[in-house]
Protein backbone atom coordinates (compact mmCIF):
# COMPACT_ATOMS: atom_id res chain seq x y z
CA UNK A 1 0.00 0.00 0.00
CA UNK A 2 1.34 3.38 -0.97
CA UNK A 3 1.57 6.14 1.60
CA UNK A 4 4.00 8.84 0.55
CA UNK A 5 2.81 11.38 3.14
CA UNK A 6 5.75 10.63 5.53
CA UNK A 7 8.13 11.63 2.73
CA UNK A 8 6.41 14.99 2.22
CA UNK A 9 6.09 15.53 5.97
CA UNK A 10 9.84 14.94 6.34
CA UNK A 11 10.48 17.60 3.71
CA UNK A 12 8.16 20.00 5.49
CA UNK A 13 9.71 19.56 8.93
CA UNK A 14 13.38 19.61 7.87
CA UNK A 15 14.29 23.11 6.65
CA UNK A 16 17.50 21.98 4.96
CA UNK A 17 15.65 19.32 2.91
CA UNK A 18 18.85 17.30 3.33
CA UNK A 19 19.52 13.82 4.77
CA UNK A 20 21.51 10.66 4.22
CA UNK A 21 19.89 8.06 2.01
CA UNK A 22 18.93 5.81 4.95
CA UNK A 23 16.64 8.57 6.25
CA UNK A 24 15.09 9.20 2.83
CA UNK A 25 14.55 5.45 2.43
CA UNK A 26 12.88 5.28 5.83
CA UNK A 27 10.30 7.98 5.03
CA UNK A 28 9.73 6.98 1.39
CA UNK A 29 9.30 3.26 2.07
CA UNK A 30 8.14 1.29 -0.94
CA UNK A 31 7.84 4.51 -2.96
CA UNK A 32 11.56 5.28 -3.00
CA UNK A 33 11.78 4.79 -6.77
CA UNK A 34 9.35 7.67 -7.27
CA UNK A 35 10.51 9.83 -4.37
CA UNK A 36 14.17 9.30 -5.21
CA UNK A 37 13.71 11.11 -8.52
CA UNK A 38 13.13 14.30 -6.54
CA UNK A 39 16.51 14.07 -4.80
CA UNK A 40 20.07 14.90 -5.79
CA UNK A 41 23.49 14.67 -4.09
CA UNK A 42 24.12 17.70 -1.89
CA UNK A 43 27.84 17.70 -2.62
CA UNK A 44 28.89 17.10 0.98
CA UNK A 45 28.89 14.37 3.60
CA UNK A 46 27.10 14.06 6.93
CA UNK A 47 28.65 14.81 10.29
CA UNK A 48 25.85 13.01 12.12
CA UNK A 49 23.94 9.81 11.40
CA UNK A 50 20.40 8.76 12.40
CA UNK A 51 20.33 6.67 15.55
CA UNK A 52 18.41 3.40 14.95
CA UNK A 53 17.67 3.28 18.70
CA UNK A 54 15.97 6.66 18.59
CA UNK A 55 17.04 9.71 20.54
CA UNK A 56 19.75 12.08 19.38
CA UNK A 57 21.76 11.53 16.18
CA UNK A 58 25.05 9.68 16.24
CA UNK A 59 28.34 11.46 15.53
CA UNK A 60 30.22 10.42 12.39
CA UNK A 61 33.88 9.68 13.18
CA UNK A 62 36.53 9.17 10.50
CA UNK A 63 39.61 7.19 11.59
CA UNK A 64 43.10 7.57 10.22
CA UNK A 65 42.90 4.21 8.48
CA UNK A 66 39.88 5.41 6.49
CA UNK A 67 37.25 3.61 8.54
CA UNK A 68 34.01 5.51 9.18
CA UNK A 69 31.96 4.88 12.32
CA UNK A 70 28.78 6.38 13.78
CA UNK A 71 29.14 6.82 17.55
CA UNK A 72 26.32 7.23 20.05
CA UNK A 73 27.23 10.04 22.45
CA UNK A 74 25.07 8.57 25.22
CA UNK A 75 26.47 5.04 24.80
CA UNK A 76 30.02 4.87 23.51
CA UNK A 77 29.76 1.10 23.07
CA UNK A 78 26.97 1.61 20.54
CA UNK A 79 28.80 2.06 17.23
CA UNK A 80 27.82 1.47 13.63
CA UNK A 81 30.45 0.87 10.91
CA UNK A 82 29.62 2.87 7.79
CA UNK A 83 30.60 2.88 4.14
CA UNK A 84 31.49 6.12 2.32
CA UNK A 85 28.15 6.04 0.46
CA UNK A 86 26.28 5.86 3.78
CA UNK A 87 27.31 9.39 4.76
CA UNK A 88 26.64 11.08 1.40
CA UNK A 89 23.95 13.73 1.85
CA UNK A 90 21.04 14.03 -0.57
CA UNK A 91 18.78 17.04 -0.83
CA UNK A 92 15.44 17.81 -2.38
CA UNK A 93 15.98 19.04 -5.93
CA UNK A 94 13.43 21.82 -6.37
CA UNK A 95 13.86 21.71 -10.14
CA UNK A 96 12.88 18.04 -10.19
CA UNK A 97 9.94 18.81 -7.91
CA UNK A 98 8.78 21.54 -10.28
CA UNK A 99 9.10 19.27 -13.29
CA UNK A 100 7.35 16.30 -11.64
CA UNK A 101 4.42 18.28 -10.24
CA UNK A 102 3.78 20.19 -13.44
CA UNK A 103 3.95 16.97 -15.47
CA UNK A 104 1.50 15.17 -13.18
CA UNK A 105 -1.10 17.89 -12.59
CA UNK A 106 -3.59 18.53 -15.36
CA UNK A 107 -3.74 22.03 -16.82
CA UNK A 108 -0.48 23.17 -15.22
CA UNK A 109 2.27 24.63 -17.40
CA UNK A 110 5.76 24.80 -16.00
CA UNK A 111 7.52 28.11 -15.31
CA UNK A 112 11.09 27.85 -16.55
CA UNK A 113 12.54 30.73 -14.58
CA UNK A 114 15.65 30.18 -12.40
CA UNK A 115 14.97 28.59 -9.00
CA UNK A 116 16.73 29.13 -5.70
CA UNK A 117 17.57 25.76 -4.21
CA UNK A 118 16.27 25.56 -0.64
CA UNK A 119 13.93 28.54 -0.93
CA UNK A 120 10.82 28.35 1.22
CA UNK A 121 8.57 29.61 -1.57
CA UNK A 122 8.98 29.15 -5.33
CA UNK A 123 6.62 29.48 -8.27
CA UNK A 124 6.61 26.19 -10.14
CA UNK A 125 4.02 26.87 -12.80
CA UNK A 126 0.68 28.32 -13.85
CA UNK A 127 -2.67 26.62 -13.92
CA UNK A 128 -4.12 27.62 -17.29
CA UNK A 129 -7.66 26.28 -17.65
CA UNK A 130 -8.06 28.24 -20.88
CA UNK A 131 -6.01 30.67 -22.94
CA UNK A 132 -7.52 33.76 -21.37
CA UNK A 133 -6.89 32.66 -17.78
CA UNK A 134 -3.75 31.87 -15.82
CA UNK A 135 -3.23 31.39 -12.09
CA UNK A 136 0.20 30.90 -10.47
CA UNK A 137 1.12 27.77 -8.51
CA UNK A 138 3.58 28.19 -5.65
CA UNK A 139 5.36 25.46 -3.70
CA UNK A 140 5.75 26.45 -0.04
CA UNK A 141 7.86 24.33 2.27
CA UNK A 142 7.60 25.87 5.73
CA UNK A 143 8.65 23.99 8.88
CA UNK A 144 6.29 25.90 11.18
CA UNK A 145 2.86 27.50 11.12
CA UNK A 146 4.46 30.93 11.72
CA UNK A 147 6.73 30.50 8.69
CA UNK A 148 3.80 29.49 6.51
CA UNK A 149 1.82 32.51 7.70
CA UNK A 150 4.69 34.84 6.76
CA UNK A 151 4.92 33.32 3.28
CA UNK A 152 1.19 33.76 2.70
CA UNK A 153 1.37 37.40 3.77
CA UNK A 154 4.41 38.03 1.57
CA UNK A 155 2.67 36.53 -1.46
CA UNK A 156 -0.41 38.63 -0.87
CA UNK A 157 1.82 41.71 -0.98
CA UNK A 158 3.74 40.70 -4.10
CA UNK A 159 1.15 38.96 -6.31
CA UNK A 160 0.14 41.20 -9.17
CA UNK A 161 -3.49 40.07 -9.16
CA UNK A 162 -5.71 37.87 -6.97
CA UNK A 163 -5.97 34.14 -7.50
CA UNK A 164 -3.18 31.68 -6.68
CA UNK A 165 -2.77 28.04 -5.65
CA UNK A 166 -0.39 27.42 -2.75
CA UNK A 167 1.03 23.89 -2.64
CA UNK A 168 2.34 22.75 0.74
CA UNK A 169 3.83 19.27 1.31
CA UNK A 170 1.09 18.32 3.83
CA UNK A 171 -1.62 19.92 5.95
CA UNK A 172 0.67 19.75 8.98
CA UNK A 173 0.86 23.52 9.52
CA UNK A 174 -2.67 24.44 8.47
CA UNK A 175 -5.38 25.73 10.75
CA UNK A 176 -8.64 27.63 10.31
CA UNK A 177 -6.98 31.02 10.74
CA UNK A 178 -4.36 30.37 8.04
CA UNK A 179 -6.97 28.95 5.69
CA UNK A 180 -9.10 32.07 6.14
CA UNK A 181 -6.05 34.30 5.69
CA UNK A 182 -5.17 32.63 2.39
CA UNK A 183 -8.74 32.72 1.12
CA UNK A 184 -9.01 36.42 1.93
CA UNK A 185 -6.34 36.94 -0.73
CA UNK A 186 -8.01 34.54 -3.18
CA UNK A 187 -5.36 31.92 -2.46
CA UNK A 188 -6.11 28.24 -1.91
CA UNK A 189 -3.95 25.96 0.25
CA UNK A 190 -3.45 22.54 -1.37
CA UNK A 191 -1.63 19.56 0.20
CA UNK A 192 0.74 17.88 -2.27
CA UNK A 193 0.46 14.53 -0.46
CA UNK A 194 -3.27 14.50 -1.31
CA UNK A 195 -3.10 15.44 -4.99
CA UNK A 196 -0.06 13.36 -5.97
CA UNK A 197 0.54 9.63 -5.62
CA UNK A 198 3.29 7.29 -6.87
CA UNK A 199 2.75 5.01 -9.82
CA UNK A 200 5.89 2.94 -10.10
CA UNK A 201 8.76 5.38 -10.60
CA UNK A 202 6.42 8.16 -11.70
CA UNK A 203 4.03 10.53 -9.94
CA UNK A 204 0.40 11.01 -11.01
CA UNK A 205 -2.47 13.20 -9.89
CA UNK A 206 -5.31 11.91 -7.74
CA UNK A 207 -9.00 12.75 -7.86
CA UNK A 208 -8.40 15.25 -5.04
CA UNK A 209 -6.77 17.64 -7.53
CA UNK A 210 -10.06 18.07 -9.36
CA UNK A 211 -11.87 18.69 -6.06
CA UNK A 212 -9.37 21.39 -5.10
CA UNK A 213 -9.77 23.03 -8.51
CA UNK A 214 -13.53 23.16 -8.06
CA UNK A 215 -13.05 24.88 -4.69
CA UNK A 216 -10.62 27.31 -6.30
CA UNK A 217 -13.10 28.16 -9.05
CA UNK A 218 -15.71 29.02 -6.46
CA UNK A 219 -13.19 31.20 -4.64
CA UNK A 220 -12.28 33.27 -7.70
CA UNK A 221 -15.96 33.58 -8.61
CA UNK A 222 -15.71 31.77 -11.91
CA UNK A 223 -18.05 29.05 -13.21
CA UNK A 224 -16.43 25.67 -12.44
CA UNK A 225 -17.32 24.38 -15.90
CA UNK A 226 -14.93 26.88 -17.46
CA UNK A 227 -11.98 25.50 -15.53
CA UNK A 228 -12.39 21.77 -15.56
CA UNK A 229 -9.29 19.66 -15.77
CA UNK A 230 -8.93 18.51 -19.37
CA UNK A 231 -6.39 15.79 -18.64
CA UNK A 232 -8.16 12.48 -18.01
CA UNK A 233 -7.27 10.38 -15.00
CA UNK A 234 -5.47 7.09 -15.68
CA UNK A 235 -7.68 4.40 -17.17
CA UNK A 236 -8.12 2.67 -13.83
CA UNK A 237 -9.29 5.90 -12.28
CA UNK A 238 -8.32 7.32 -8.91
CA UNK A 239 -11.43 5.93 -7.19
CA UNK A 240 -10.79 2.44 -8.55
CA UNK A 241 -7.19 2.62 -7.35
CA UNK A 242 -8.36 3.69 -3.90
CA UNK A 243 -10.87 0.84 -3.79
CA UNK A 244 -8.07 -1.60 -4.57
CA UNK A 245 -5.96 -0.17 -1.73
CA UNK A 246 -8.79 -0.67 0.74
CA UNK A 247 -9.47 -4.19 -0.57
CA UNK A 248 -5.85 -5.12 0.14
CA UNK A 249 -6.07 -3.63 3.62
CA UNK A 250 -9.24 -5.59 4.34
CA UNK A 251 -7.71 -8.81 3.01
CA UNK A 252 -4.76 -8.32 5.36
CA UNK A 253 -7.15 -7.76 8.27
CA UNK A 254 -9.22 -10.85 7.42
CA UNK A 255 -6.14 -13.06 7.20
CA UNK A 256 -4.85 -11.77 10.54
CA UNK A 257 -8.31 -12.22 12.11
CA UNK A 258 -8.61 -15.76 10.69
CA UNK A 259 -5.17 -16.77 11.94
CA UNK A 260 -5.98 -15.36 15.39
CA UNK A 261 -9.29 -17.23 15.62
CA UNK A 262 -7.75 -20.48 14.33
CA UNK A 263 -4.90 -20.20 16.84
CA UNK A 264 -7.38 -19.97 19.70
CA UNK A 265 -9.37 -22.88 18.30
CA UNK A 266 -6.25 -25.06 17.96
CA UNK A 267 -5.47 -24.45 21.63
CA UNK A 268 -8.90 -25.59 22.66
CA UNK A 269 -10.20 -22.11 23.32
CA UNK A 270 -13.27 -20.36 22.00
CA UNK A 271 -12.41 -18.53 18.75
CA UNK A 272 -12.89 -14.77 19.02
CA UNK A 273 -13.65 -12.37 16.18
CA UNK A 274 -11.23 -9.47 15.93
CA UNK A 275 -13.06 -6.13 15.61
CA UNK A 276 -13.36 -4.81 12.09
CA UNK A 277 -11.16 -1.71 11.64
CA UNK A 278 -12.99 1.60 11.60
CA UNK A 279 -12.93 3.78 8.51
CA UNK A 280 -10.41 6.13 10.13
CA UNK A 281 -8.09 3.17 10.78
CA UNK A 282 -8.34 2.06 7.14
CA UNK A 283 -7.57 5.64 6.09
CA UNK A 284 -4.40 5.61 8.19
CA UNK A 285 -3.29 2.25 6.81
CA UNK A 286 -3.84 3.21 3.17
CA UNK A 287 -2.74 6.84 3.23
CA UNK A 288 -6.23 7.97 2.22
CA UNK A 289 -8.62 10.29 4.00
CA UNK A 290 -11.64 9.05 5.95
CA UNK A 291 -13.79 10.72 3.31
CA UNK A 292 -12.03 8.74 0.57
CA UNK A 293 -12.68 5.49 2.44
CA UNK A 294 -16.35 6.34 2.93
CA UNK A 295 -16.79 7.17 -0.75
CA UNK A 296 -15.15 3.93 -1.81
CA UNK A 297 -17.35 1.84 0.49
CA UNK A 298 -20.43 3.51 -0.99
CA UNK A 299 -19.26 3.24 -4.59
CA UNK A 300 -21.54 0.91 -6.62
CA UNK A 301 -18.44 -0.51 -8.34
CA UNK A 302 -16.92 -1.68 -5.05
CA UNK A 303 -18.73 -5.03 -4.95
CA UNK A 304 -15.70 -7.04 -3.79
CA UNK A 305 -14.85 -4.43 -1.19
CA UNK A 306 -18.39 -4.60 0.22
CA UNK A 307 -18.11 -8.39 0.52
CA UNK A 308 -14.79 -8.09 2.36
CA UNK A 309 -16.22 -5.37 4.60
CA UNK A 310 -19.24 -7.49 5.56
CA UNK A 311 -17.16 -10.66 5.97
CA UNK A 312 -15.10 -8.93 8.66
CA UNK A 313 -18.24 -8.81 10.84
CA UNK A 314 -18.82 -12.58 10.71
CA UNK A 315 -16.75 -15.13 12.64
CA UNK A 316 -17.81 -17.92 10.27
CA UNK A 317 -16.93 -15.74 7.30
CA UNK A 318 -13.52 -14.92 8.76
CA UNK A 319 -12.73 -18.58 9.55
CA UNK A 320 -13.53 -19.63 5.96
CA UNK A 321 -11.83 -16.66 4.30
CA UNK A 322 -9.24 -17.36 1.60
CA UNK A 323 -7.13 -14.71 -0.11
CA UNK A 324 -7.99 -13.99 -3.73
CA UNK A 325 -5.42 -15.11 -6.27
Amino acid sequence: MSNIEPFWRFIETRPSHTAVMSEWTSVAGDDLSAAGRLLMPAGRTATVYPNPRGGGPMRVVRHADGAIVAVDGSDWQHRIPLQPDDVVLYQLDIRSVRKALCAALGGVNIVKSPLEQGAGCVQIGNWEPKKAESFPLYFLSCPTRAALRRQILDLQQTCARPGAILLTPTRGNWDDELDALARAGKMLLVAVCEIIEPEGAELRQTAAWEEYLQAFCQMVKSPPGNYRNKRPLPIRGARAANIEKIEKAMEAHLIAARDHACSLKDRGKEPVLRPRPEQKDIATLTGLTTTDVSRCLNDPRAKVLKILWETAESLDGVLSFKRRR
